[in-house]
């Protein structure tokens, strides 16, 4: 019996590079993330930007000049953005994402 879809960030280790870089307009940026630990598959991959001088974090949507790559054997995923421009400046960060499904036995990751 299903009781309830409940979404939520999983907080397993991941290590991100380059930690910081320049770039100039319209050249491409690659952030490389691997999931490091190893009690846990790569489930699905989720990327948040923080706009310079801002405080709000706000989620990252894949397509377009954002360009994902994943590769689950290696617990690893990139995410290429194209085309730099200035509002692309920030701060990045790569996590794993996870659903937790509420059922009478307990939960069970998806």
């Amino acid at each position: 019996v299903l009781l309830a879809l409940l979404p939520y960030v999983f907080t397993a280790r991941v290590d991100q590079t380059p930690r910081s870089v320049t770039k100039e307009t319209g050249e491409s940026l690659t952030i490389n993330c691997v999931l490091r630990d190893a009690s846990y598959a790569l489930g699905s991959t989720c990327w948040y930007r923080k706009k310079s001088g801002s405080t709000n974090e706000e989620s990252i949507s894949k397509g377009g000049r954002y360009v994902e790559t994943v590769n689950s054997g290696s617990k690893s995923f990139s995410l290429r953005i194209n085309d730099l421009t200035v509002e692309d400046g920030g701060t990045y960060r790569c996590g794993v994402c996870w659903c937790a499904v509420t059922t009478v036995r307990g939960y069970a990751a998806c």
